[in-house]
């Protein structure tokens, strides 16, 4: 088996930390550019506004990647996971969902919440075309973009900043200060999994499950959901105001920190159960079926290139008219 993954190593051309720039740029540039088409057309309609941002997001990186003459089955890393995986996967989120509800809470008391409007336009259109469009569209383009062409491109310079540089960048690709938070912490998560499994399946399997999970508590709670949007839902909507706030907050707060160390504990079982060393995920020197980058690396290249730079930029003001007008 290591003889197998190391002649893939050898030979796969992968992506440069360029080429994942590049995608990334062209990817936040044309999302950007059909929300702004659809507001010149007049159309307010919050299906084909996410959907088409949904598509660019799954067609530009296999696209991009097809381009960059990279293998694409290897690039992105497509394996399937066994059932342990599967399940742990499952697990780390329902583990994970205390600890996005209290950095979601934390960012309500500055801004107000970014899903529920969407949300709501979505429902109309009945529970197939929800979770479609919230759990499965997401779950396969988001995870193409930032765990197979970001992370992976930016892995060969520096594991490390790959992981943490990739999970920021996956905050901000959410385009609103409410999402970032969560997005970040889950961004980190996901890498970490996908470690552990060598195979960007998993997670795939953790954003469906997260958003899908959530759509279908919203879609049967709709009324709710309706009742809101509109309005202004942040923090004192949500918790009220005096002393049930503080209760509030440490209530869902002690069970996020008890939770942290369950979700520690999956991700190590999963490395296990799938005979990869937790203490290897961020090593350049770990065997080659543990690496993800060529074997030659262009020490002249920078992963924070003007492609990154212009990238950001872009996410960033989006991310504050969204927020602030």
């Amino acid at each position: 088996m290591e003889e197998y993954y190391k002649e893939i190593y050898e030979n796969n051309p992968g992506l440069s930390a360029r080429d994942g720039n590049r995608i990334l740029c062209v990817t936040t540039v044309v999302m950007i550019g059909i929300q702004f088409l659809m507001v010149f057309l007049g159309v307010y309609d919050t299906l084909p506004l996410v959907l088409g941002t949904q598509l660019s997001v799954l067609i530009i990186p296999i696209v991009g990647a097809f381009i960059s003459g990279a293998d694409m089955r290897e690039t992105f890393r497509i394996r399937p996971g066994g059932i342990k995986t599967v399940v742990f996967a499952f697990a780390i989120i329902l583990c994970s969902y205390p600890i996005v509800a209290l950095l979601n809470l934390i960012s309500m008391f500055f801004v107000e919440n970014a899903v529920v409007e969407t949300a709501a336009g979505l429902y109309q259109h009945g529970f197939l075309i929800s979770m479609l469009v919230m759990a499965l569209c997401p779950a396969i383009g988001e995870e193409f973009l930032m765990r197979g062409v970001v992370y992976r491109s930016y892995r060969k310079k520096s594991p490390v900043l790959a992981w943490i540089l990739s999970a920021v960048i996956f905050g901000l690709l959410h385009m609103n200060f409410n999402q970032m938070p969560y997005a970040i912490y889950l961004g980190l998560i996901m890498v970490l999994m996908m470690e552990a499994s060598d195979s960007i399946v998993t997670p795939m399997l953790m954003h469906f499950f997260m958003n899908g999970i959530a759509t279908l508590s919203g879609f049967f709670s709709k009324g709710v959901v309706e009742d809101m949007s509109g309005a202004a839902y942040n923090a004192e909507s949500v918790l009220g105001s005096g002393d049930g706030v503080g209760i509030a907050l440490v209530s869902i707060g002690n069970l996020a920190v008890i939770m942290i160390p369950l979700v520690i504990l999956i991700i190590k079982a999963t490395f296990r159960v799938n005979g990869r060393k937790f203490s290897d995920a961020f090593k350049k020197d770990a065997p080659a079926y543990q690496r993800y980058a060529l074997p030659e690396v262009d020490e002249t290249e920078n992963i924070l290139a003007p492609w990154l730079v212009i990238a950001i930029l872009v996410m960033v003001v989006i991310t504050a008219i969204n927020t602030f007008m």
